[in-house]
């Protein structure tokens, strides 16, 4: 990254010299042939002073180019990205906690969490979520964290403890996260957790299906209808 940023500084300081040379060059009035006749020194004073124009506009180009580069580099550096950091069963309260985190430079702003938790057959299987579900968010700052819970999580489902233990069925927490960085961009990670057994007992940490970072974020409508 530094190394990009000694070339794209480098290319920005050429493009000035070039507009100075440039507009340097418009100023003077280019003759190509003297009232007196043309003579080869002026032709080449002609010629090289187009060329000096033609070369500097180039450059422009070329740093402008340069610069949008870097700020996207810079962009890409800076903003927020939220990951799926944790997610556990935690037996002496029969819950499940799942913990976000912003590990970009900058806050995440204005979150739609919409998260669910179900029990399938299929754990590998995308989840549709409501946006019922949804647990608006303000904002998560750099390298920080947002934790949810799902208590009473096999109380609830005594009756389906022998499928769960089997695999024959399995609970899952799954849906979206959608943010909006510094930039005024939207984006949305996907995920999809499920709840493993040994057979007799429930392992600590959940099993992390899919996590799927998108951008931009689909709005909510598309994201309910996916």
């Amino acid at each position: 990254m530094d190394l990009i940023r000694v070339v794209v500084y480098a290319l920005a300081l050429v493009g000035f010299v070039a507009v100075v040379l440039g507009l340097l060059s418009i100023g003077r009035s280019i003759k190509w042939c003297p009232a007196e006749g043309c003579s080869v020194q002026g032709s080449i004073e002609a010629i090289s002073s187009s060329l000096a124009t033609i070369f500097a506009f180039a450059a422009v180009v070329v740093a402008l180019q340069a610069l949008r580069v870097q700020r996207n580099a810079s962009e890409a550096e800076l903003r927020a990205y939220i990951f799926l950091d944790r997610a556990e069963y935690v037996s002496t309260t029969d819950s499940i906690e799942i913990a976000l985190r912003n590990c970009g430079g900058t806050p995440a702003l204005n979150l739609d969490i919409v998260l669910d938790l179900q029990l399938v057959e299929d754990r590998e299987s995308e989840l549709e979520v409501s946006f019922d579900c949804a647990y608006p968010f303000g904002a998560i700052g750099p390298d920080k964290y947002q934790t949810l819970d799902w208590p009473e999580v096999c109380s609830k489902r005594s009756a389906d403890l022998e499928h769960l233990h089997s695999k024959s069925k399995h609970i899952c927490v799954a849906g979206w996260i959608a943010y909006d960085d510094i930039f005024g961009v939207r984006h949305r990670l996907k995920v999809q957790t499920a709840l493993t057994s040994d057979g007799k007992e429930f392992r600590k940490k959940l099993d992390i299906i899919r996590q799927v970072n998108e951008t931009p974020a689909l709005g909510a409508a598309a994201a309910v209808a996916s």
